[in-house]
């Protein structure tokens, strides 16, 4: 799946966060962009194309601004680095998303350690534990995954 088409399905958290109230729809974009945030950094080199697919990723799939998905990104940075555990984040999703829109937001992370055409143990092995806390077991991130 191409990042374009990726991005397309997970368009609906614009309508999601529109039914949220404003508290609950800025948990589920920090929660997010937060997931986002701990992938670019897990193979512990940061590459700029993996930030532009994030932008892109945000702005389209939340309906932001440049400037507010700027503002998106360094509170996910902030979240990140005082992050001890995905499952805060992971259950804020849980919370509000169906399980399509989980497996899309998967998908992205896979698109985001993919990026480099290298995927490193560490990038996976965050890819398990995410999918895991989100509800699926290893076969189903495997079809997700394809």
């Amino acid at each position: 799946m191409s990042i374009l088409a990726s991005i397309k399905k997970l368009m609906r958290l614009s309508v999601i966060s529109s039914e949220l109230t404003s508290q609950e729809s800025e948990q589920l974009q920090i929660a997010v962009s937060t997931l986002m945030i701990e992938m670019i950094r897990a193979d512990f080199i940061e590459l700029q194309k993996e930030k532009k697919i994030m932008h892109e990723v945000l702005s389209a799939s939340m309906n932001l601004s440049e400037e507010k998905v700027d503002e998106l990104v360094k509170n996910a940075e902030i979240h990140s680095d005082f992050t001890i555990s995905l499952q805060s984040h992971t259950e804020v999703i849980n919370n509000f998303l169906s399980v399509d829109e989980k497996k899309t937001i998967i998908k992205n992370l896979w698109v985001l350690a993919n990026i480099d055409n290298d995927l490193h143990k560490l990038e996976f092995n965050m890819l398990k534990k995410v999918s895991t806390l989100l509800g699926f077991n290893k076969a189903q991130l495997t079809q997700i995954c394809k």
